[in-house]
């Protein structure tokens, strides 16, 4: 059968495996049939790592050292709101790692999320080698669309460590759109994709013309999913328990999270049926021993008031996408839905409603990403084996170049004086001409010139933009690390929890009648136009930043600034580089630090030094800087925050 490349859907609740085999698109089951993989993993007192429906299981017995929904801290440093929040709702135990970054601690050992993943995509890797009987060691993995490059790296690592190589980091509103074959026509689609998952929501808006999907804008929240549901219906159930017993589970983290279980199941059945009774047992001891249970009523009416709050908020994304776009809902040609959570029926009526046409969903929202993924996987299957990627070269999005290591007894000579780095000599350039002008959208034009700086020139010119100086020569910048149900079935009961409804704790199936396979597209392979998710930056005086990309460019997309140095003899020079839509370096994801050394010691303006962002189709960032004059290319190091190296890949393999 040879090596298939494998579509991975990596979710934040379940992972799905896909692959093109005969000619067909596949979901490869495991040997019971299921083709969701829980993407939880539990560290066993025996010492074996579990993954899968058996860590799933633990974690209704051993929640301290049972790790789930990492995907949404994925990139974040420790001291991040987003792992603040995430350690007060978790049962598990968070520290800050040696460069900033959040790990995950299980049974005394620490773990970076990017290893957890890995776990997980272990699993899945031995999933698709048990059902295709052939070694599976090529994958395309899919991301949220408004993931950032730290977020993707840690992807990617978590591949590498799993033994896989990941030939592509594909956006999941494309993958699906690839698995609905839209575009497929002669006429233009424009196509939006609302993708509400376990922990992300984001929605995409594409162009689609034949062979071709162009995305035109993306948006997304990426702490609101199912997590955030099953956390309401959770604390309902505290709530009634604590009105029948006066006891309080969020005491107890074992108590609670197996209510949290309880209440991601109810969440479930109530998109087939109207309420849902049920009991968990031993939720607690009360006087002489004895067990204090819940019993628990909830209706779908119930469950739509306590979630209208939070539906409400992946409207306000999809307003924030459409005006990227300049487009109104009325003026789409189709509506796409993605992940478990539409299988609510109160979120299918709200998507209905707002962008005023009927939804399709006709294939498993669950598994569609991963369908999409292999067809691109198939796609690339032939490009992969010709081009060949090195290893070493790059982690993660952002290519390293290599420099040579500082010769002996320079590290003084080397270092910058004190004060200001250097200034733009230009402004941005504007947009092409008639960018986007073929599809009738309107251009996403870059400004002219960036708005004033604290210290900037008056007048209209050009402000100037002075980086602090390198200070420690040759020294790698040490930022943070990378850390790298809507359930389909509860595989077994809840730990005492019974239903009176249904006799069982498992869930009803809710795909739709049409087969988890089909026939993989004619021709050649897709052409996919990408968008940069958010504004790529570099800091500036003051701790403000400057945008070099634009978010929604474009890519493969390329930009310049021209800077000359502000100081007198400026030898060397640091400057921060990071994602986000904020002028200030502080509210923005730090990716890592560009470093230019062995500048000319000359008088401030007189070298002129172009800085370049490059974004090449397959989303990776380099960066370059040039000296205008001489055409010397200066030698620079970008890390990306707590990057997985090579030796840390060996070691966690």
């Amino acid at each position: 059968m040879g090596n298939p490349v494998l579509g991975i859907d990596l979710g934040t609740t379940n992972s799905v495996v896909a692959a093109a085999v005969d000619g067909r698109v596949q979901v490869l089951p495991d040997a019971e049939g299921n083709k969701l993989f829980p993407s939880v993993v539990s560290f066993h007192p025996s010492g074996d790592v579990l993954a899968g429906y058996p860590a799933r299981e633990r974690r209704l017995v051993d929640a301290p050292n049972t790790i789930y929904s990492v995907k949404r801290l994925i990139g974040r440093p420790f001291k991040s709101e987003e792992v603040r929040r995430a350690t007060a709702r978790l049962p598990f135990s968070f520290e800050e790692g040696p460069t900033g970054g959040a790990l995950v601690v299980a049974r005394g050992e620490t773990y970076t999320l990017p290893e957890i993943s890995a776990f997980v995509l272990r699993g899945v890797r031995a999933q698709a080698e048990e059902a295709l009987k052939a070694p599976c060691r090529r994958a395309v993995i899919t991301v949220p669309a408004n993931f950032n490059e730290l977020q993707r790296s840690a992807t990617k690592a978590a591949g590498r460590v799993a033994g896989l190589d990941v030939l592509r980091i594909l956006n999941e509103p494309t993958a699906a759109a690839l698995a609905y074959g839209c575009g497929g026509g002669k006429t233009r689609e424009r196509v939006a994709v609302y993708d509400l998952g376990g922990g992300t929501f984001d929605v995409t808006i594409l162009e689609l013309a034949g062979d071709v999907f162009e995305v035109v804008a993306t948006a997304g929240d990426t702490f609101l999913g199912g997590d955030d549901l099953d956390v309401l219906v959770a604390d309902e159930m505290v709530n009634a328990f604590l009105a029948q017993h006066r006891y309080d589970v969020r005491n107890d983290a074992q108590a609670y999270e197996r209510l949290r279980a309880a209440a991601e199941w109810a969440k479930c059945q109530l998109s087939v049926t109207q309420d849902v009774d049920l009991t968990v047992e031993e939720l607690g001891y009360g006087e002489g021993g004895a067990g204090l249970s819940l019993k628990f009523h909830i209706g779908r009416s119930r469950l739509e008031e306590l979630c209208r709050p939070l539906m409400a908020r992946t409207f306000d994304v999809c307003e924030e996408a459409l005006r990227l776009a300049g487009m109104r809902p009325t003026q789409l040609d189709q509506v796409i839905l993605v992940g478990g959570g539409t299988r609510m029926p109160a979120v299918r009526a709200m998507v209905k409603e707002y962008f005023g046409r009927e939804p399709l969903a006709n294939i498993d929202p669950d598994l569609v990403v991963a369908q999409g993924a292999a067809i691109q996987g198939a796609a690339l299957a032939g490009t992969a084996e010709k081009q060949p990627v090195a290893a070493g070269t790059a982690i993660g999005r952002v290519a390293l170049k290599r420099i040579a290591a500082p010769a002996p007894g320079k590290a003084e000579e080397r270092k910058a004086p004190a004060g200001p780095a250097f200034q733009p000599k230009r402004p941005l350039p504007p947009p092409a001409p008639g960018a986007r002008a073929a599809g009738g959208l309107p251009a996403l034009p870059l400004r002219a010139a960036p708005p004033p700086l604290p210290g900037g020139s008056a007048g209209g010119a050009v402000p100037v933009l002075a980086l602090p100086d390198l200070q420690d020569d040759g020294v790698s910048l040490s930022l943070p690390d990378l850390d790298v149900p809507n359930m389909e079935a509860l595989g077994a009961p809840l730990g005492g929890m019974q239903v009176g409804q249904f006799g069982d704790s498992r869930m009803p199936s809710l795909r739709p009648q049409e087969a988890d396979s089909f026939a993989l597209p004619q021709g050649g392979a897709p052409l996919l136009l990408d968008v940069t998710p958010q504004s790529l930056r570099i800091e500036t005086v003051a701790g403000f930043t400057e945008v070099i990309i634009e978010r929604n460019a474009a890519i493969p997309v390329e930009q310049s600034r021209t800077f000359t140095t502000s100081q007198d003899f400026q030898e060397a020079v640091r400057a921060k580089v990071c994602q986000g839509e904020s002028r200030k370096l502080v509210e923005n994801q730090e990716l890592g630090a560009v470093e230019l050394l062995g500048l000319r010691p000359v008088a401030r303006g007189k070298t002129q030094i172009e800085v370049t962002f490059l974004m090449d189709a397959d989303g990776t960032l380099q960066v370059r800087a040039r000296d205008v004059l001489t055409g010397v290319e200066q030698r620079i190091r970008i890390n990306l925050v707590g990057a997985v190296q090579d030796e840390e890949v060996e070691r966690m393999q």
